[in-house]
Order: structure tokens, then C-alpha cells, then sequence
């Protein structure tokens, strides 16, 4: 059995994080891979920034796109 902190259980969960990702990004429209292009590195910056609450409107921003399958302007 491997220790709670294995540097081995975090590779296979940042595997299975990619994979996931991969899984749901082959499941939106080509518009919405393009948005998103543009969207997730604004995310990592305001999170590098700690700036949580803009994060968090980010992150709506992208679910309404995604979900409502709504492009926006830009």
C-alpha cells in the first residue's frame, strides 16, 4: 500500500484530472474550444493572483457559455 502522500498517487490523480478534462473538452463545440482557450488562462492568472471572487465570476462566465451553449461576442 502506498503512503497517503505518495508523489506516485499524485502523477495518476493529475492523469486522471487531464483525462477528464480531455473527456469534456472533446464534448464541447469548436466555438466553445476557442472560448474556452481564451477563458481558462484568465482563470490560473486571477487564481495566481488570489483574486478568488473574480475567479469564481470567471467560472460562471464559463459554465453559462457551456452550458447554455451561448457564444459570446468577442
Amino acid at each position: 500500500m502506498k503512503a497517503l502522500f505518495d508523489p506516485d498517487l499524485d502523477v495518476i490523480a493529475d492523469e486522471e484530472d487531464v483525462a477528464e478534462f480531455r473527456r469534456g473538452l472533446d464534448a464541447v463545440s469548436e466555438d466553445h474550444r476557442r472560448i474556452l482557450m481564451i477563458l481558462v488562462p484568465r482563470l490560473v492568472a486571477l487564481q495566481e493572483r488570489g483574486d478568488s471572487a473574480g475567479a469564481l465570476r470567471l467560472i460562471a462566465e464559463i459554465k453559462r457559455i457551456v452550458v447554455q451553449g451561448e457564444v459570446a461576442p468577442h
